[in-house]
């Protein structure tokens, strides 16, 4: 292994500035990544969170969004570009649902 190496970069720390526990599973914005908390990690705590995977996370209910298409996060997936960039729709996902599956950060 190359004596500079720091880690494979498959996750990141990720520190809880709220006054809520973050949930695992919830998607979170690391200034232009996104990573999804790998356990609960407490109000002012320190925790973990993946940056690579497929995974279900929150949609905007009323968008409308095709498998492949490019998704945005703010507080939930959209098509619309708006927060950051959040990675590729892995399967279609119509009006009305609230949950989508997605390959994050590619």
């Amino acid at each position: 292994m190359a004596k500079n190496m720091l880690q494979d970069g498959k996750t990141i720390e990720i520190e809880n500035t709220t006054d809520k526990v973050i949930e695992s599973g919830a998607p979170v914005a690391i200034g232009e990544l996104l990573a999804v908390a790998i356990t609960d990690i407490p109000a002012g705590e320190v925790g973990d969170g993946f940056t690579e995977g497929v995974f279900y996370l929150p949609k905007a209910s009323a968008a409308e969004i095709e498998r492949g298409a490019r998704v945005y996060f703010d507080t939930e997936i959209q098509a619309e570009e708006a927060g950051i960039a959040a990675g590729i729709a892995w399967e279609d996902a119509g009006n009305g649902e609230t949950v989508i599956a997605v390959k994050i950060n590619v």
